[in-house]
């Protein structure tokens, strides 16, 4: 089945009128090739080990910042490593989180926490004292980005509705997704909903349950905001990237020639059947690997460093997941690709804060212990 994206309300105004093509031989051609070290690596807390990374930020000192989904507390630690505090933690009252979406760093390193089920944002001084909370008006959102804060300080975020289900009520017809980015002000608690992107999923019937699900593997909608009041996106299943005003016109559509996707193979069936280890259903797994597509989405991830240039975790018949990243400058030109060192095992999807001279990752051993690593990026 082929997946729909629409954009709609897209004025005609600054739609650029061809793909800035690339191929991967224009690699490094135009500047000189980047490298990427592993210059720092974080366990955790002193005393223990990182749970569940949700998602990470530094702020104008390169203090990093590691929301632990597990504990709901955000360990803070300086720019060469050492503990220094945390932030929150489970629990209803002031500076406390029930489902934390992560750390946003703001002006004057104030640091900005999204709570999904206490609907609202609790705001931390640079030095980590509670400040205030705010009211968030929207109840499905995504992880805070690079570029959560506007350049006029303006909180920025997410919205997700799916709006298929809303008016059927029916809990399996989410195939139609809306995001919407969402403004919202620094100084009140004004916010407002900007033009969507709009995706159709892959969905498939799943007979042992009566359902239809998202299919495995299939596509999907990954975007970005940038830091200048505006946002980039990628439909995962080709390579080609959009960036558009936050008013909806389109001002670059880039193509890269060249990579190819990986085919789905025994080891993803093998994750398939893992998911559904603890509570085995052969019906459930053997309707969910019966829907599987041939190919998996070329590109995992799409992100941005906030000065100029966008970068693209791809996955292909070459390349795996996580050991690669390619860069892109800001108006369309594919500068080259960057190898992951080999020692270091990337989760990508959300868990990554990437500056002009850095990039942070989630990460796990063999073991499956997870970590968060400093790739620092040579010119």
């Amino acid at each position: 089945m082929r997946i729909l994206l629409t954009i709609p309300w897209m004025p005609t105004a600054g739609v650029a009128q061809a793909p800035v093509e690339n191929s991967l031989a224009s690699s490094w051609t135009t500047v000189t090739e980047w490298t990427l070290e592993e210059d720092l690596r974080l366990w955790g807390p002193p005393g223990g080990y990182f749970g569940t990374i949700g998602s990470l930020a530094a702020d104008s000192r390169d203090n990093i910042y590691v929301l632990d989904v597990s504990s709901q507390k955000v360990q803070v630690f300086d720019s060469e490593g050492a503990f220094l505090r945390t932030l929150g933690g489970a629990g209803e009252g002031p500076g406390e989180f029930r489902f934390a979406a992560g750390p946003a760093v703001g002006p004057g390193d104030t640091v900005w926490v999204a709570d999904g089920m206490s609907r609202r944002y609790s705001i931390f001084g640079p030095d980590g004292t509670f400040l205030r909370v705010k009211t968030r008006r929207i109840n499905q959102g995504q992880s805070p980005e690079r570029c959560t804060f506007g350049p006029d300080g303006t909180y920025r975020e997410w919205a997700m509705r799916f709006p298929n289900e809303e008016s059927s009520g029916d809990f399996s017809d989410i195939d139609l997704v809306h995001y919407h980015p969402v403004q919202v002000s620094p100084h009140g608690d004004t916010q407002d909903t900007l033009p969507r992107l709009e995706f159709t999923q892959q969905m498939a019937e799943i007979p042992s349950r009566g359902l239809r699900r998202p299919v495995f593997f299939g596509p999907s909608l990954e975007f970005a905001l940038d830091c200048a009041d505006g946002l980039w996106f990628v439909h995962t299943d080709e390579y080609k990237l959009f960036r558009r005003t936050l008013d909806g016109d389109t001002t670059v559509v880039a193509t890269l020639d060249g990579p190819r996707p990986a085919e789905v193979d025994e080891a993803d069936r093998d994750w398939v059947r893992a998911i559904f280890a603890r509570r085995p259903n052969p019906a459930l797994v053997a309707d969910h690997l019966r829907a599987l597509p041939a190919r998996k989405p070329i590109i995992v991830e799409i992100f941005v460093e906030g000065a100029g240039h966008v970068f693209v975790i791809p996955e292909t018949s070459m390349v795996d997941a996580g050991q690669a990243i390619d860069v892109w400058r800001e108006d369309g030109v594919f500068l080259g690709r960057l190898s992951v060192p080999a020692t270091v095992k990337l989760t990508p999807k959300g868990m990554v804060h990437a500056t002009e001279d850095y990039m942070l990752f989630a990460g796990e051993d063999d073991a499956g212990t997870p970590y968060v690593t400093r790739l620092r990026i040579r010119r």
